[in-house]
C-alpha cells in the first residue's frame, strides 16, 4: 500500500467514527430534551393537583412509553379545606 490509500483508509475509519458518536449525541440529546419535557408537564400538573385538585395517572411498559393523566379539579369550597 502506498501512503495515499494509508491516510485515506485512515480518515475514512476517523470520519465514520465520528458520525456514529454524533448520532449518538445528537439521539441522547433529543432524549433528554423529552425527559425534560415530561418532567414539566408532571410537576405542573402535581402543583395543580396539589392546590385542592385529584390526579389520576396511568401508564404504560417501558416500550410503549403511555402516559395518560386526568387531572379533576375540587369543588371551591373544599380546594382549600373549607365547608
Amino acid at each position: 500500500m502506498d501512503s495515499a490509500t494509508v491516510v485515506v483508509t485512515i480518515i475514512s475509519i476517523v470520519t465514520a467514527k465520528g458520525c456514529g458518536l454524533l448520532g449518538l449525541w445528537l439521539r441522547l440529546r433529543w432524549r433528554v430534551q423529552q425527559e425534560l419535557a415530561r418532567q414539566r408537564c408532571l410537576t405542573g400538573a402535581l402543583r395543580a393537583a396539589g392546590a385542592g385538585g385529584r390526579l389520576e395517572v396511568e401508564t404504560s411498559g417501558m416500550n410503549g412509553q403511555l402516559l395518560r393523566m386526568r387531572l379533576l379539579t375540587a369543588p371551591a369550597g373544599k380546594a382549600r379545606g373549607g365547608v
